[in-house]
């Protein structure tokens, strides 16, 4: 008898298979990666789904952007309270990159 793993596999190759295409995005209830067949957004393994490609990409493109800027918040408090040089200069480069992100995410 094939155990869990094996079986999920085995789903997800058949959607492969069928024509369905791996997008960069999770199903929220199983974790599973989800996949665009027919320009539906569906999970492999539950079944879920999680509506069209238009209106997912957005919503997952919004939530990475508000985690970033909840971040820069974060550093930008940790960079008033911190006084040592070095680490200085390393919460100003990942405040460089944050910002850098989210300029390509504006896009």
């Amino acid at each position: 008898m094939k155990d869990i793993k094996e079986e999920q596999v085995t789903k997800i190759a058949e959607f492969l298979l069928a024509g369905g295409k791996m997008l960069g995005i999770h199903c929220g209830k199983c974790g599973s990666p989800l996949f665009e067949k027919e320009s539906k957004i569906v999970c492999p393994l539950c079944g879920e789904i999680a509506g069209r490609k238009e209106e997912t990409a957005p919503k997952a493109m919004e939530k990475v952007k508000n985690v970033l800027e909840k971040k820069l918040v974060e550093l930008a408090e940790e960079l008033e309270k911190e006084s040592d040089r070095e680490k200085i200069m390393g919460i100003l480069d990942r405040i460089k990159s944050i910002l850098e992100t989210l300029e390509r995410l504006g896009r």
